[in-house]
């Protein structure tokens, strides 16, 4: 499969993980969980980083991308930090589709780098 296309269906999977469960918390006997939309202020530039992945992903410079997933990488890694064991599933696999997400954008830079470096 292109490369483009699997950067867009990570940037895909990071917004609708935006809305799966990040965090479990209880009250008496019922269990909530809240999602990205509850949480709000910074939460939202982890929605805007996974969409400007997905379109990223077809530019043909990688640097940009690969700030936007470290971004994205890094913020979702801080909110599981926070949430510490009452991170749900969501939260989880958000933090796994940013890194998959920089490790992709890092591994085109290099295999672009090394192209040019062979063109001259």
């Amino acid at each position: 499969m292109d490369k483009r296309v699997v950067g867009t269906l990570l940037g895909i999977a990071g917004m609708l993980l935006w809305f799966m469960p990040w965090t479990e918390f209880s009250m008496g006997d019922m269990d909530f969980y809240r999602t990205g939309s509850h949480i709000g202020g910074v939460a939202y530039v982890l929605l805007m980083s996974s969409l400007a992945s997905a379109v990223l992903s077809w530019v043909p410079q990688p640097v940009p991308r690969i700030i936007v997933a470290a971004l994205s990488t890094l913020l979702s890694g801080f909110f599981w930090l926070n949430a510490g064991e009452a991170a749900a599933w969501g939260l989880v696999w958000l933090c796994a589709v940013s890194f998959i997400g920089l490790l992709q954008a890092i591994e085109r830079n290099s295999v672009e780098r090394k192209v040019e470096s062979q063109a001259e």
